[in-house]
């Protein structure tokens, strides 16, 4: 019953050693990178007469593993950010008084509110890059997704080539978000609330119009960015960018005549100071940029084309202490041409608001989370979906001068910000609603109210 113990193929000596060799270069194959130097080691093994031929290529089919393409590259790494997401949201309209005019239905749906993958790559001697796609902005009404001169969207959630600058910073070159706005900046695995704010949503959600909507200012943009520090001051960071006017990714071309051409940079700096004394900690900062055509018009009714302007501040600052955090923010622009009146007339507009996000870490796994948001168009208007992602905006009209919110909720960290579940509520009131719904009206319309309750369950890798 033990014949195979005297079969050709059974050494035992040979068959120990053969055993050995393989473990130990399976333990190599998993502590090194799957390169030119995975092989090098196999054969200096097989030279030796540790493994055999057979045993080398066996390894090195079963540790295979992705690589990069070039051997310069001195390390790959892959990333993703998964959030499943339910959403229940209502929007009470207070015009809504008959059968025939009533508030808009419920959203009511389970769906994935972000799917992040990308890589990093590291080159060696500072240099290298990381390209992130989110799979789940697509569709005109997205938020989050950054159009093109054409307003249509794109998957590219970061695109950029890094040179990093020893002691001083790092350079780079490519598409990502600059720097206004705290919360947009703020990593959105990291975020505490749900959603990003009404106030962050109308300053650097895509563009809305010439004289209405959101002011498409900030977000991400394609160009060169500088984020450094100063040695010899500890705690100070700066940074300046050369950018697009608008927002945009790809080659957008320049319009013919009639239309204003997207031919004009953007120019963005930011500085800062944080510090941290026990349990103590803060940090404060200013945000400025200008942007040449940001708001460019068509010259559509009668308007002349025009490359009109933005300019914008955003000062912030956080504190924390034990588990208890703040982070407020106030943001403002001022938009050329950016609003217009009951007589068709344009006016520069001067839009701000601020958020105000407290926090408290009760333990390592539950921590509750507030904001107070408030926005005031100053004439240019916002409707309801604009500021409340998935929700519906009133049947009767729908641009508003001013709004508010309230946000309260719960996290619960399984592993930190890498899986982790989230609820909250959020109460928003829309007010002084234009004539007809159209900006440059006076304020007759009533007010609308948003409810929203959403959760989410986060996996970050």
């Amino acid at each position: 019953m033990y014949s195979h113990l005297n079969s050709p193929s059974f050494r035992p000596a040979r068959g120990l050693a053969s055993v050995a060799g393989i473990s130990a270069a399976l333990l190599l194959g998993a502590a090194l990178p799957a390169s030119a130097q995975d092989k090098a080691t196999l054969d200096l093994l097989v030279k030796k007469g540790v493994i055999t031929q057979a045993d080398a290529d066996s390894v090195a089919k079963a540790a295979a593993v992705v690589a990069p393409k070039d051997a310069a590259v001195k390390k790959l790494q892959i990333e993703g950010l998964l959030q499943l997401q339910y959403d229940w949201i209502t929007t009470d309209d207070k015009a809504a008084t008959t059968p025939a005019t009533p508030s808009p239905a419920a959203t009511n749906q389970f769906f994935i509110r972000r799917a992040y993958f990308g890589a990093l790559a590291d080159l060696g001697n500072g240099w290298g890059g990381e390209v992130v796609l989110d799979f789940a902005a697509t569709g005109a009404g997205q938020i989050s997704a950054a159009p093109q001169a054409q307003g249509t969207q794109n998957l590219f959630e970061k695109v950029i080539i890094t040179k990093k600058v020893e002691d001083w910073g790092t350079a780079t070159a490519g598409f990502q978000k600059v720097q206004y706005a705290f919360e947009e900046n703020t990593p959105t695995a990291e975020l505490k609330p749900l959603e990003r704010s009404l106030v962050t949503n109308y300053f650097t959600g895509p563009w809305g119009g010439a004289t209405t909507g959101r002011l498409g200012f900030g977000n991400r943009h394609s160009g060169l960015y500088w984020s450094g520090v100063v040695p010899a001051v500890d705690g100070l960071f700066y940074g300046v960018s050369v950018t697009n006017g608008i927002q945009s990714t790809t080659s957008f071309g320049n319009p013919g005549a009639g239309v204003a051409a997207y031919n004009e940079f953007a120019g963005w700096a930011n500085v800062g100071y944080g510090s941290k004394y026990g349990d103590f900690t803060y940090k404060l900062g200013l945000n400025i940029g200008y942007a040449g055509d940001a708001n460019s018009t068509s010259g559509a009714a009668g308007v002349a084309p025009q490359n009109n302007s933005i300019w914008g501040y955003n000062p912030y600052a956080t504190v924390s202490y034990a588990g208890f955090s703040l982070t407020g923010e106030f943001l403002q622009a001022q938009i050329d041409n950016g609003r217009v009146n009951g007589a068709g007339v344009t006016s520069r507009a001067a839009p701000y608001g601020f958020n105000l996000t407290p926090s408290y870490k009760i333990d390592d796994n539950w921590e509750l989370v507030g904001r107070y948001s408030y926005l005031s168009t100053n004439g240019r208007g916002e409707t309801v979906s604009q500021g409340i992602r998935n929700a519906s905006n009133p049947l009767v009209g729908g641009a508003f001068d001013t709004a508010w919110s309230l946000y309260g909720g719960v996290t619960y960290y399984i592993i930190g910000n890498s899986l982790k579940v989230s609820a909250g509520y959020e109460f928003a009131q829309y007010s002084d609603r234009f004539g007809g719904g159209t900006p440059g009206q006076s304020f007759t319309g009533p007010r609308a109210n948003v409810s929203a309750i959403r959760t989410r369950i986060q996996l970050l890798f």
